[in-house]
């Protein structure tokens, strides 16, 4: 069921970078430092206004190349802000469709009580094998989460 979620969160973002969910504002970056294990990612602060100039974080952070005083649009959801923009879909995407692939191999044992590629029972009960519907629920989520995760990589490098 996590899997489930991490899909939604996933999803959100995508539906946020596109402009379909979250609320619209502006981020104007006032820092910029270096984060990561080696510094070799960079995150952004700045206050972020929605567009009739409330505020709607005092600091907020994006993770991408900016130079201070730079103004990035966000869209505000839950309590994240994220990039607007048709390349800001890959990593969401990632996470939605790796979610879905999880569940698609995690749907047929909770249904089932076995794996479907495992030959030996779990011990003290009888092997089942996964019926026409496991084995279809587990197909349909894998192929919803490989084709999520193309076509949200190939969006984000257009």
């Amino acid at each position: 069921m996590i899997s489930f979620g991490v899909t939604a969160f996933g999803l959100v973002s995508v539906a946020a970078s596109l402009g379909y969910a979250g609320m619209p504002g502006t981020l104007t970056v006032k820092e910029c430092q270096d984060v990561g294990r080696d510094n070799d990612q960079r995150s952004c602060l700045g206050p972020v206004h929605a567009t009739d100039g409330t505020l709607l974080d005092e600091e907020s952070s994006v993770d991408d190349e900016y130079r201070v005083g730079d103004r990035v649009a966000v869209r505000r959801v839950a309590a994240m802000s994220v990039i607007e923009g048709r390349k800001h879909i890959g990593m969401p995407g990632l996470v939605a469709g790796m979610g879905l692939l999880v569940a698609g191999f995690w749907m047929p044992y909770l249904t089932t009580g076995t794996f479907p590629w495992r030959t030996t029972p779990p011990p003290r009960t009888e092997l089942r094998t996964p019926g026409p519907r496991a084995r279809l629920t587990r197909n349909v989520l894998c192929a919803l989460g490989a084709c999520m995760v193309a076509a949200c990589t190939i969006a984000s490098l257009l």
